[in-house]
């Protein structure tokens, strides 16, 4: 199978200068803003200088009233103005240096422009809501050197599990290759935030938050495989804590083995005491104590579900993903797509695709989009997108044959993609919505709400896919291999080999390739192998 091919060279403001610089990310999370800063020559990787951590309820306001308070707006302006006065003592102003992230506190928060606004202008920080696609795949990228260097986990099959305030994150992989990454609705600050609104006695709470916690992993039976063993892989600030109180030490880079009985005990005797209690016992701050009782429940629960003996936690976090992410911050590397296409495949196969056929189309509209590459300059980044979309156009199929196309886009819009952010996943969607019948229009609402350039993109990249489902509309796949060239006003597609017969295939030329026609000014013209 031929994936999409490796960009040349890399740009030129990408490439390392060579010359130490500080970088920093800042996290607005559920329950604190962090901050890490770091220096780098643009070669050797990132080198951590300081970490800090200040709690703001951000998920108190957004999972209760479903929007930030004015005075947690303040604190975090606060909280951001002394951040900024911590990068100047660094001398890390570059803007392009310094990335702000926020996680699902903000991004489900209904005034979260408002809230963005009051941000920039206050500070001149740009906050970026990162979607949970976004955080797989910076989270993977960031794990990937990890697995590769742990003998236990090179070759094995590794469940790894974040609890955050708001979200559940989950990658499954077998060796370094994705089987599952899902994003799932179960954050110990939302769990804990729900136990509030319940008014449970504590005698309750545990059983409460048991059948939350179990309700929501039960959706990973179906993905996870019920024999051999899963190693648990655990991120996250409250499984280091419990780790360091069990008195086993997490370094950064390394990753240790928490005996399942011990985190038991720990988290059962940590659930008999009251949120000031943990806070006292412990020194811990408001933000961190409420979070810890769900998030170590969450992670025994998984534990139990995996039939596992003990779980693994290392040190790293997002913002270490997301300094080594700001190196390379668009990954389309060989590697990396390769999981892009097997998710996808994935999803075909849960659609029940003819997954032979699709990727027959597939790699046709590799070919074309290939061939005609110095007409629509469009990077590896759009292949990708147009090949994923390709293993996908009939997706619709699986809910019924009448405007299956747009069946394909609800689907897919509605499926988990790993490593395509937001505007990726929509393209794709939109560019197997397009496949067939009409072509898009401004009163088209998906559509109308992309951004110029994206638009362009879509119209490209469905009138190419619908040359190659032309080319493929016998399902015999006698057109494996052809020559593309422009000609003038033409597009003239050769046959290579014995392909028989193609008048079929002309036809459906004739009758599908106008949209092409459209968007590029050229005919296609298919001409049979000589004999």
């Amino acid at each position: 199978m031929e994936r999409p091919s490796q960009p040349s060279e890399i740009p030129a403001e990408r490439r390392p200068s060579g010359i130490v610089f500080p970088m920093a990310v800042i996290e607005l999370g559920t329950s604190a803003i962090r901050m890490a800063i770091g220096e780098t020559d643009g070669v050797s990787g990132v080198r951590m200088l300081e970490q800090l951590v200040r709690g703001v309820s951000l998920g108190k306001d957004t999972f209760t009233r479903r929007e930030i308070k004015r005075e947690t707006l303040l604190q975090c302006v606060n909280v951001l103005k002394s951040y900024r006065r911590k990068l100047e003592e660094y001398q890390c102003i570059n803007p392009q240096h310094i990335r702000v992230v926020a996680t699902s506190a903000v991004r489900e928060a209904t005034n979260r422009m408002a809230f963005l606004d009051r941000i920039y202008t206050s500070t001149g920080f740009i906050v970026e809501p990162i979607d949970d696609a976004e955080i797989a795949r910076v989270t993977y990228l960031g794990i990937r050197p990890l697995l590769e260097r742990e003998p236990e986990l090179r070759d094995a099959m590794t469940l790894l599990m974040e609890v955050g305030g708001g979200n559940t994150e989950i990658l499954l992989l077998r060796g370094r290759n994705i089987i599952h990454s899902q994003s799932y609705r179960l954050g110990s600050l939302r769990l804990q935030q729900m136990i509030k609104q319940y008014h449970a006695a504590r005698d309750q709470t545990l059983s409460i938050m048991h059948g939350q916690i179990d309700r929501a992993l039960e959706q990973l039976r179906d993905v996870i495989p019920q024999y051999g063993n899963i190693e648990l892989l655990a991120l996250g600030g409250d499984v280091r804590f419990a780790a360091k109180t069990l008195q086993l030490d997490v370094a950064d880079a390394d990753v240790i083995r928490v005996p399942l009985p011990k985190l038991r005990r720990l988290t059962n005797e940590l659930s008999q005491l009251s949120v000031e209690q943990i806070m006292s016992k412990h020194h811990l701050e408001l933000t961190q104590a409420e979070t810890l009782v769900p998030a170590l429940l969450t992670h025994v629960r998984m534990a139990r579900m995996l039939n596992a003996d003990h779980l693994l936690v290392t040190g790293f976090n997002l913002r270490d993903a997301l300094l080594q992410g700001m190196m390379q911050p668009a990954d389309w590397s060989e590697d990396f797509r390769e999981q892009i296409i097997r998710s996808a495949e994935e999803l075909a196969r849960k659609f029940q695709l003819d997954l032979d056929h699709s990727q027959h189309v597939a790699e046709l509209s590799g070919q074309i989009f290939r061939a005609l590459r110095p007409v629509h300059q469009m990077d590896v980044r759009c292949e990708t997108i147009l090949y994923v979309a390709a293993l996908l156009y009939e997706a619709g199929l699986f809910v019924s044959t009448p405007s299956y196309h747009k069946h394909s886009y609800y689907l897919i819009i509605n499926s988990e993609i790993f490593g395509l952010n937001s505007l990726d996943h929509k393209l794709v969607a939109l560019v197997a919505r397009y496949h067939r019948r009409a072509a898009p229009k401004p009163t088209h609402e998906a559509f109308a709400e992309l951004d110029r350039d994206s638009r362009v993109v879509l119209s490209r990249l469905s009138s190419i896919l619908r040359i190659a489902i032309a080319l493929a509309q016998s399902r015999s796949q006698r057109i494996r291999e052809m020559d593309c060239a422009v000609e003038k006003t033409r597009l003239i597609i050769r046959a290579r080999g014995r392909t028989g017969d193609l008048s079929m295939e002309q036809l459906e030329l004739r009758q599908n390739a106008g949209f092409f026609e459209d968007v590029f000014g050229l005919s296609v013209l298919l001409r049979e192998s000589p004999s």
